[in-house]
């Protein structure tokens, strides 16, 4: 017997979602196996453009750093590296790059790290802590220097935020055949300043270019190796106070003997062999390591590392005559030099745990053994083994290449580790250079200045710019009378927009009551006017977006001690306080009036004159038009740099250079001008490149005005036996008031915003000589992270602008535009 057995039914619909169910789960599987599998990418970069090496570098540096690149992703194939990209801005604003990458969400995923900046970065948020990961590394925290160790818990309130892969030291680096060629003894560098400045002055000799010692080309530069002579002295560049608060502390007795003993070195006089008076023994210098390889410097600060013994360039200078020795003693036979560090971070903005523990990965390496031996092995293989320390040379086996000249700079560079004293690293510190190196311009240009007043002025700026340190009597007393002016601004204000509500009431029912007696016409209907809102709403929207919200984002900045990655706390009227105490505002204020007043005086005329002249033109107007035009059609920035070449403050110069033809076919000598490097023309020399930008632009502008004036008025003009200023006076400049008045608006507007030019050929100085508003406000807020200040500083110039343009448009409002014929 055959027993049917009924098959089961599966319902379409069920079977359709398992199907789909199977489907989504083995998507799912497959995305999370490649998502596991797939290579990581992170991002390497730092401040100032730092990024991996050059694979097509040639230099040893460059070549040892990308063998060990290479090795690491060799080892970590699951890891991708590659440079972070980003906006890069050169000189002294160089290190904003790193915040506006964080600002913008592109922040590189492994940041370099030097101590100057460290505790600025912790303070703003920017860093991941990495004690959990040295807890469970402990061969990556034994590998840190000891030395090291307080700075980094120091920078980091406790917490290690980075991790160094080389530890350095500046050293005094000389030239041996320099030394014999003066006469002295190649083996025996200077102990003292006494020796060191004995020294340079036998080497100095200035008719054929050569000097003792040599400083960078910008007051910051020169800051970066003075402080050596400061710690030499006994002194400190900031330290805490009892509250635990930086606070400056270099104008003190130690300061003074530093800053005399920087003089000395730069304008010292002094008589030659020849029988001339000479001034220095040290100058500044655009390119340092070309002077040092061609014989043009013989002592120099350079770094030492833990691994490499000689940084100098290799491949320009010859190591056998190079000599390294410890730093000279100070007055008070103190031998002090900087100590530093190459470090890595990891970004606190890293979301994924795998980028993140792949940084971990490239940071650790970096700070290995295995990557000492990489480094060591590719200057020993580039035929520099002579250059690495010979403890690194023997360590990883390579004690053959070991020399007598190295162990003497072994020798030197244990001392100099002992001796060393930490680049200063309190929160706000990455800026100290600019600030520190305001007295010793100060000085080279007033040989005679106080000393001891110079330091108490800088000191007194790095405690209000950098560590924001103002004892707290002077703040209270400072609060209560800015809450003070507050109430009285606030009172005004309410007292003005009730009279102006009063005004406005009165003159609406004026017109209401005028509008019973006369016949009125019906309004428009609501469609027309929906469907005008409906087009004028993406240009309102746009305005409101990228207009009005940042206006009130900024609003609310201005009261705000502000930090770009959040954490960011109301101070009350503190911006504006310090705003108003602060001596670089008021250099701002007085700079950007002054500017604006050139730009008017010499600018704003020049236009009009070339326009009249052009109009005059019997041929040629065509031609004459278009050269005079061309300049609209360059960059502002290229133009900039052209004219800063131009005004080369050296004999070479363009400008110098004509200068001097002239002059010495008359018999005389005179000293090069300083176009950007004197206080007294320096503001002069950065207008002049927009004046000559902006005639011939501005000419064609006046030139299609003056069309609109009738022949008629001047051929009566000339029956009545008018002169040519005559008609000038009385028919040209009245007919262009209108498009005058209107210029001038916009001419105060640009003038007073001025900042790129600027930045570009001065950075502000010398001295503030160049220091302008928009520039004040762009060094506080990019350099010095004080976003409050630079925004209450942007409302202030803002208030200025507005009021100047209201005043100029009453003056304007009884004016009436026609437009040209023909």
């Amino acid at each position: 017997m055959i027993v049917y057995v009924p098959t089961p039914q599966v319902d379409p619909f069920m079977k359709s979602h398992f199907t789909s169910a199977l489907v989504f789960v083995l998507v799912f599987l497959t995305a999370s196996v490649f998502a596991q599998t797939s290579p990581v990418t992170l991002r390497v970069g730092g401040a100032g453009g730092f990024k991996l090496p050059d694979k097509n570098a040639t230099d040893p540096k460059s070549r040892a750093d990308r063998a060990i690149v290479d090795a690491f992703e060799r080892a970590h194939p699951d890891i991708r590296l590659e440079s972070a990209q980003g906006l890069q801005i050169q000189g002294q604003a160089a290190e904003s790059n790193l915040l506006l990458a964080f600002a913008g969400g592109s922040a590189p995923d492994v940041v370099y790290v030097n101590f100057r900046s460290s505790a600025s970065y912790v303070q703003q948020g920017f860093l991941t802590p990495l004690d959990d990961y040295l807890k469970n590394d402990p061969a990556t925290y034994k590998h840190i220097n000891p030395t090291l160790l307080p700075v980094l818990r120091g920078a980091g309130r406790g917490h290690i935020y980075s991790v160094p892969y080389l530890a350095a030291v500046q050293a005094l680096y000389y030239r041996k055949d320099m030394f014999q060629a003066a006469g002295l003894d190649p083996d025996k560098p200077p102990k003292t300043w006494n020796e060191f400045y004995s020294y340079a002055q036998k080497i100095t000799d200035q008719p054929k270019g050569i000097w003792g010692f040599e400083f960078g080309t910008d007051s910051d530069a020169s800051a970066y190796w003075w402080i050596n002579f400061l710690w030499q002295a006994g002194g400190e560049v900031a330290k805490k106070n009892d509250k635990g608060q930086w606070v400056a502390a270099f104008n003190t007795p130690a300061g003074v003997a530093a800053l005399e003993f920087y003089k000395k070195l730069m304008t010292d006089p002094w008589v030659g062999k020849d029988g001339k008076t000479y001034h220095g023994v040290a100058t500044h210098s655009t390119d340092l390591g070309l002077d040092r390889a061609t014989g043009k410097v013989a002592m120099w600060f350079q770094y030492q590392s833990n691994v490499i013994a000689n940084q100098a360039d290799a491949t320009q200078i010859n190591p056998s005559i190079v000599g390294i020795a410890p730093m000279p003693k100070g007055p008070t036979g103190i031998t002090a030099n900087e100590i530093n560090a190459y470090m890595w971070g990891i970004s606190s903005q890293i979301k994924d745990p795998r980028i993140k523990d792949a940084a971990w990965q490239f940071v650790r390496f970096m700070a290995s053994d295995a990557a000492d031996r990489i480094r060591t092995k590719a200057y020993v293989e580039s035929g520099l083994g002579n250059t690495v320390n010979p403890v690194a040379l023997q360590k990883y086996g390579y004690e053959d290449y070991t020399s007598p000249q190295s162990r003497v700079w072994l020798k030197t560079n244990q001392t100099l580790f002992a001796n060393g004293h930490p680049e200063p690293y309190g929160e706000n510190m990455n800026q100290i250079y600019n600030l520190l190196g305001i007295p010793l311009a100060e000085i080279e240009l007033h040989p005679n200045a106080d000393p001891k007043a110079l330091l108490d002025r800088a000191a007194r700026e790095v405690d209000t710019k950098l560590t924001g340190y103002v004892p707290p009597r002077v703040m209270q007393s400072r609060r209560q009378g800015a809450w003070t002016i507050f109430g009285l601004l606030l009172t005004a204000a309410f007292a003005f927009a009730g009279w102006s509500g009063k005004r406005w009431v009165e003159a609406r029912e004026k017109t209401r009551r005028e509008r019973v007696f006369t016949e009125t016409s019906a309004g428009l209907p609501r469609s027309v006017h929906a469907a005008a809102w409906l087009f004028m709403l993406p240009a309102v929207l746009t305005i409101l977006v990228w207009a009005y919200y940042p206006l009130g984002r900024g609003l609310i900045m201005a009261f705000q001690n502000y930090h770009v990655l959040g954490r960011s706390t109301f101070v009350g009227l503190d911006n504006f306080i310090d705003l108003f105490h602060q001596q670089t505002f008021w250099y701002g204020v007085r700079n950007s009036l002054f500017y604006t007043a050139i730009s008017l005086s010499l600018g704003f005329c020049l236009p009009i004159l070339v326009a009249l002249g052009l109009t005059e033109v019997p041929r040629g107007k065509i031609l004459f038009r278009t050269l005079y035009y061309l300049p609209a059609v360059t960059t502002g920035i290229a133009i900039t740099f052209m004219w800063k070449q131009f005004m080369d403050g050296t004999a070479a110069g363009l400008f110098n250079s004509l200068l001097l033809s002239v002059a010495h076919l008359f018999g005389k000598h005179p000293d090069p001008i300083k176009w950007l490097g004197d206080p007294k023309i320096a503001l002069l020399s950065v207008v002049l490149p927009a004046i000559w930008a902006g005639a011939g632009p501005g000419s064609i502008i006046y030139q299609a005005a003056l069309r609109s004036v009738p022949d008629e008025m001047y051929e009566a003009a000339d029956m009545d036996g008018a002169g040519l200023w005559t008609k000038i006076w009385r028919i040209t400049l009245p007919t262009l008031k209108p498009l005058i008045l209107i210029n001038v608006v916009g001419a105060v507007i640009g003038s007073f915003q001025a900042t790129e030019n600027i930045l570009v050929m001065t950075g502000g100085g010398p001295l503030y000589s160049t220091q302008t508003l928009g520039l004040e406000i762009w060094y506080n807020a990019f350099l010095f992270l004080k976003f409050g200040y630079a925004t209450s500083a942007a409302w202030i110039m803002g208030a200025m602008l507005v009021g100047f343009t209201v005043f100029q448009l009453r003056l304007m409002r009884n004016l009436r535009f026609s437009a040209a014929r023909g």
